[in-house]
């Protein structure tokens, strides 16, 4: 740190003085706590590693009917050829890289003497992640299993909610809820974006595969591949930015 110590506030300091006192030891508290390149990294290259089991056959997927609910579909896509390893491989990702991501916020906490508090943030991942596993299952048996019909009312967010469990995308919703959380606990205006961002990228690739009359032919071996992973560089780069920016004003308060 730096030899010259923050003037202290003291009784011939105007008013004025001490707010901006206050506001910049407010901004240089909030500076030394973010830590969020650290999930944002993660959880991209968690995604980018997932990217070969999205890759099909050389059948044609839209020949192919779904599968018979294979373990852990609701993470893993009851569509998708390696549904199961699929499945297996996020719940590992989703419950190891929130359970990592508290470890470095408080091991981060440590060395630079103020933490974020993120439990909230694990928390909602976790619950997220089970709700992941259940709803897409729950979804199934109350349509086609008991004959339930779906509303006007409610069928504008079943049927995307299917389309997603299908294809092996609700692991990333999960991941954006979490963002928005942690957002909230970081007071991170730049992060709030980045999570609209990434939650935004999630809905274009639905609304191309829920309103597109695909024919056979239309999809290859890599379109669902390509779908999971076009929101992971707006998570990488998010984080190189963020891990720079760090970096940056360590060396600034050095």
């Amino acid at each position: 740190m730096s030899d010259q110590p923050h003037r202290a506030p003291h009784s011939e300091d105007t008013p004025g003085e001490l707010l901006a006192s206050v506001a910049a030891l407010r901004r240089r508290t909030r500076a030394a706590r973010q830590a969020y390149w650290f999930p944002l990294l993660l959880f991209g290259l968690l995604m980018t590693t997932a990217a070969p089991l999205y890759v099909e056959s050389v059948e044609s997927p839209a020949l192919r009917s779904t599968s018979d609910n294979p373990a852990l579909s609701g993470l893993g896509g009851d569509f998708l050829e390696r549904s199961a390893a699929l499945g297996w491989y996020w719940l590992a990702a989703l419950v190891g890289g929130y359970l990592l991501s508290l470890w470095w916020y408080r091991w981060h906490g440590k060395r630079v003497g103020v933490q974020t508090p993120a439990r909230a943030y694990v928390v909602a991942g976790v619950v997220g992640t089970l709700v992941g596993i259940v709803l897409p299952i729950a979804l199934r048996f109350l349509l086609f299993n008991t004959g339930t019909p779906v509303s006007n009312a409610t069928s504008w967010l079943v049927s995307p909610l299917l389309g997603i469990a299908n294809r092996g995308m609700i692991p990333h919703l999960v991941i954006a809820v979490g963002l928005v959380v942690l957002a909230r606990l970081e007071r991170s205006p730049g992060l709030g974006a980045l999570a609209a961002g990434y939650a935004a990228a999630v809905l274009l690739v639905t609304i191309y595969f829920h309103t597109t009359d695909f024919e056979p032919g239309d999809l290859n071996r890599f379109s669902f591949m390509t779908g999971a992973l076009l929101p992971a560089p707006i998570l990488l780069i998010g984080g190189t930015v963020a891990l720079l920016a760090t970096s940056k004003g360590s060396k600034r308060s050095a």
